[in-house]
């Protein structure tokens, strides 16, 4: 019997069953034959949903498993992964590997136009893979070796060299917040690309149909907010499913680039498709016989060896796009400041690493066990700090910077040695134009630097002795991150010869100074006190001098309650310590006032009166208003005295004679560059300087200016007002003028370029390796030279902060 009759003859006993089943009534037989229909069309729908969801779930299975076959191939590629590479592994369960970053970074470095010396590339491409492979690994586009690639791209924006410029510049802008300027073209680009939306068909009549209707559904995903955005959105989606979603699952078109439907318009389209939120693990279509778009993306197998490097990288970030969606994820993972979907990665490399370390620290063969225990614990501690920190992160910006500073501080736990070194007493030497004797009995005449010769006052007055310590240098016992105020050179190791310098860092602006992770603080064979640092931009490591001379913490930490926004770009206003939820945009000079300085691993945040976050950088914002105390000094603390003349004690040495005072102890201790006796009954009351070298007071025959001057030190104004000094004085002139008019205490040695400020009313700068010490800006702006250098206008306000 053929399956035809078969059907014929079952229907008609079926039929005869359900009216004897219902007693002859013809009601009640069209009621039961209804039901019947239902229950059969409920059976079919719920037969097609359970092969739906089954299906989903073996789907699932295997974008999970084409991401770890595409994660694999693209981690072969060692020292060619380039920025999309990068961008791939952030997203991958295993997160990326501080070496692939590094070879991302040089990748980019290289094969973009705009930052390797040319011109924007053909369309933009090599711009918004830049841009991606930059954010996915930490770094800011905004600054890449002191090009702003972000600013390019705006330039490009303004007047796109092509429709793929649009689409592209676009999503370029749209993976952070990079100021004004850059939002200004975002809100453009959005309007021109919708804009050219076909009004009848819903799509975008590119070069190639499917691919730049693709392009431009992922551009507007991350842009929803923008004018008209969503709507036309909406519109794109539905134009897709109805003119190009074919039914083997793929997108083809009356025109593509490469004939038909292809692997390279799949995945592009699949990817948009799921940032706009679309589920792709189900047929667009409620027909059966259509196949999922992820579904027909796995079919063709794009993440094989043998494939090419693109098509594994659009393919392996296809899948995890689809994945991030499905689980739950809003908008495009590229918008780095709008997902979180790096988190998984990041907390997964961040594990990865803690292993790694506690290994290395297992294996250490110098360690005793109880300094291994330690140091176990500490990783232990550093892990799961950072693990509760990601998990809070709500976008992958937050996760990548906070996964970078958990792999640091990992990097940074050090385990105790049985037996410790003993250093090499190292010669006389010049540092930072002080010099430090080390050694006295070895020569009887000061080091060559004649700013920092030694001075005594009388015959009588005591033979500094070295302090040599018999343990090894310790490293800083807090890591801080810090800038630079001058150009600084960064050496391979501690022996500081041209053959180990790695690079030179010119002095810059403040808001364009390098910053730097101090890692540890030591003494070099050379005797120079330095610091064992990291590049925040570049992350090279080594060796370089210290001392507040070459820089300055980068972030605020004093009671400050308001602040003035000096970045160019301006600033963002957060709902969240961790700097994400944006809720504004601050323009430059706008003036918002502190309510706490809220500390943030190595960085610190400061919250607003309003409850809002900013960041605490001085490279972005400059205190104008600090709290004031009801204790202006610190008590029983005694003062030291130096000026660049004495009326009591003709100087040996002009400029640089120095008299300090100490409470440590009654023996005579040496300082560096200056003369130093002794007070063997110190007193808490002030002694004032005497009269400066160059003459500040106003005079009939000199033209004056006037200077205000505020001095802050432990969140307390110690004194603020107006000086007149004469015309050509320097910065250290009104403040030498502005301590005797107020009974300060003042401090400093050498003069002109080499004059620094030690102390003021037993604020003391502190041992050369430390960041302990007073900072000055002129006009909410620190020069970058010495105060002795820096020649006043009229009208100048100088402040001084004591930095601890």
């Amino acid at each position: 019997m053929k399956r035809k009759q078969f059907l014929y003859w079952f229907s008609i006993v079926l039929g005869i069953f359900l009216i004897f089943f219902s007693g002859g009534n013809s009601s009640r037989a069209d009621a039961a034959s209804d039901f019947s229909s239902a229950i059969s069309t409920g059976l079919t729908e719920i037969a097609q949903q359970g092969s739906q969801i089954d299906s989903g779930a073996d789907t699932a299975s295997d974008v999970d498993s084409a991401i770890s076959t595409g994660l694999t191939e693209i981690a072969q590629r060692g020292s060619q992964i380039d920025a999309w590479d990068a961008t791939c592994l952030v997203f991958g369960d295993n997160g990326i590997t501080d070496l692939q970053a590094q070879y991302a970074y040089k990748s980019i470095l290289k094969n973009n136009d705009f930052l390797s010396g040319g011109s924007q590339g053909l369309n933009g491409i090599s711009d918004v893979s830049a841009v991606n492979g930059l954010v996915a690994i930490g770094k800011d586009p905004t600054n890449v070796n002191g090009k702003n690639l972000v600013a390019d791209i705006v330039k490009d924006a303004n007047n796109p060299a092509s429709d793929y410029s649009i689409v592209n510049d676009l999503q370029a802008l749209s993976t952070g917040s990079y100021g004004q300027a850059s939002e200004t073209a975002r809100t453009s680009l959005t309007k021109k690309l919708i804009g050219m939306q076909d009004q009848k068909t819903g799509l975008w009549n590119g070069f190639d149909k499917v691919d730049y209707t693709g392009r431009a559904i992922l551009a507007l995903s991350m842009n929803t907010n923008q004018p008209g955005a969503a709507d036309a959105l909406n519109t794109a989606v539905k134009a897709v499913s109805n003119h190009l979603y074919q039914e083997n699952g793929g997108f083809a078109g009356s025109n593509t680039m490469f004939g038909a439907e292809n692997a390279y318009d799949d995945v592009t389209m699949t990817n948009a498709l799921a940032s706009a939120g679309v589920n792709v693990y189900v047929p667009l279509k409620e027909k059966t016989d259509y196949v999922a778009p992820v579904q027909r993306v796995l079919d063709q197998h794009p993440v094989s060896a043998g494939n090419s490097a693109m098509l594994i990288q659009q393919a392996t970030w296809t899948f995890e796009q689809a994945r991030f969606t499905r689980n739950g994820g809003k908008g495009s993972i590229f918008a780095f400041n709008q997902t979180d979907a790096a988190k998984p990665g990041e907390i997964a490399s961040i594990k990865a690493a803690a292993i790694t370390k506690k290994q290395s620290i297992i294996n250490d063969p110098q360690a005793t066990a109880a300094a291994k225990s330690d140091a176990l614990n500490l990783v232990d501690q550093i892990l799961a700090t950072y693990v509760s920190k990601l998990s809070a992160d709500s976008t992958s910006s937050a996760a990548i910077a906070d996964r970078a500073a958990g792999d640091t501080a990992l990097n940074n736990v050090t385990v105790s040695h049985a037996a410790p070194v003993t250093p090499v007493t190292p010669p006389n030497v010049t540092n930072n134009n002080t010099t430090v004797v080390t050694n006295p009995a070895s020569s009887s005449t000061a080091a060559s630097s004649s700013a920092a010769t030694p001075a005594s006052s009388s015959s009588s007055s005591p033979t500094s002795k070295p302090t040599v310590s018999k343990k090894p240098v310790k490293k800083a016992r807090q890591r801080s991150v810090v800038y630079a105020l001058t150009t600084i050179k960064l050496y391979r190791n501690s022996n500081f010869t041209k053959s180990n310098l790695i690079k030179t860092y010119p002095k810059r602006a403040r808001v364009n100074r390098p910053m730097f992770l101090v890692i540890s603080q030591q003494t070099n064979k050379q005797g120079h006190a330095i610091y064992r640092v990291k590049d925040m931009n570049s992350g090279k490591t080594g060796y370089t001098l210290s001392g507040s001379k070459y820089f300055a913490h980068a972030y605020y930490s004093a009671k400050v309650t308001r602040i003035k926004v000096i970045y160019p770009k301006g600033i963002n206003e957060y709902g969240k310590v961790n700097l994400t939820s944006k809720k504004r945009h601050v323009k430059k000079n706008a003036s918002l006032s502190v309510r706490k300085v809220v500390n943030y691993g190595l960085s610190n945040r400061m919250q607003l009166t309003n409850g809002r976050y900013i960041t605490a950088n001085k490279k972005f914002i400059l205190a104008t208003k600090i709290k004031k105390s009801s204790r202006n000094t610190r008590p029983s603390t005694p003062t030291v005295t130096t000026t660049g003349t004495s009326t009591s004690t003709p100087p040996t040495n002009s400029g640089s004679t120095a008299t300090t005072t100490t409470t440590t102890s009654s023996k005579p201790t040496a300082t560096t560059g200056t003369t130093t006796t002794t007070n063997n009954s110190p007193s808490a009351t002030p002694t004032l300087p005497v009269a400066p070298t160059n003459p500040v007071t106003p005079s009939n025959d000199a033209k004056t200016i006037t200077t205000t001057i505020s001095i802050h030190a432990d969140g307390a104004t110690i004194a603020s007002g107006s000086i007149k000094v004469n015309s050509g004085a320097s910065a250290l002139d009104a403040l030498q003028a502005f301590a005797q008019q107020q009974g300060l205490a003042l401090t400093y040695k050498g003069s002109g370029a080499t004059a620094y400020v030690t102390g003021i009313n037993g604020y003391n700068a502190g041992p050369a390796g430390t960041m302990t010490g007073w900072l000055y800006s002129v006009n909410g702006t620190e020069p970058g030279s010495s105060m002795g250098a820096y020649t006043l206008k009229d009208g100048d306000s100088i402040s001084m902060t004591y930095n601890k």
